[in-house]
């Protein structure tokens, strides 16, 4: 093998610069693998815990008494139970994707939702962006949602921060969960 005037042969450095090379893609794909695998596990069944929820005063809240995540390969399937005014159970079902397309489903009887989800930059929460377009006696009425979902107390509970818009104004609430 041929030396360097150094006396370092070519076969040395290759295999440096191969190892440099070599550690630099293992520690790259082990990167983004913790990311991929870092982002929170929702999937399960989750009952509402008033107690431990932040509430706002007055207006009557749909919050689910139930939630139920499924995964479907990139794709989380939520079905959520409230009680109506009337007592009555109302189930809603929605599907969303991580990809930026917009998903629909119906809410409150006929009228359309419209959600894109996303997820933070650390995987730990996920946003859901919502508008639902209510249709009554000729007039239509436009509600924003916001919700921040995250894991809490080991993950054994979820918090959702929730913020409506409408023109009757602005409600948070943050609804808990725990775990079944």
């Amino acid at each position: 093998m041929p030396l360097l005037k150094s006396g370092i042969s070519y076969n040395r450095i290759f295999r440096k610069k191969f190892m440099w090379i070599l550690a630099f893609s293992l520690t790259s794909i082990c990167s983004a693998a913790a990311i991929i695998i870092a982002t929170a596990d929702f999937k399960g069944e989750w009952t509402f815990n008033e107690q431990k929820s932040k509430l706002a005063e007055g207006r009557f809240r749909m919050n689910a008494q139930k939630i139920k995540v499924t995964q479907d390969g990139d794709a989380l399937s939520i079905e959520r139970t409230s009680t109506s005014q009337n007592g009555d159970n109302l189930v809603s079902t929605e599907k969303l994707t991580f990809d930026g397309k917009t998903s629909e489903s119906t809410a409150f009887g006929s009228s359309k939702k419209k959600s894109t989800a996303s997820w933070s930059a650390d995987g730990q929460q996920m946003t859901i962006n919502s508008t639902i377009v209510f249709e009554r006696d000729g007039n239509s009425t436009e509600i924003k949602i916001v919700e921040v979902w995250k894991l809490i107390t080991d993950g054994k509970s979820l918090s959702v921060d929730y913020t409506s818009t409408s023109a009757r104004g602005t409600s948070s609430n943050t609804f808990v969960y725990d775990k079944n």
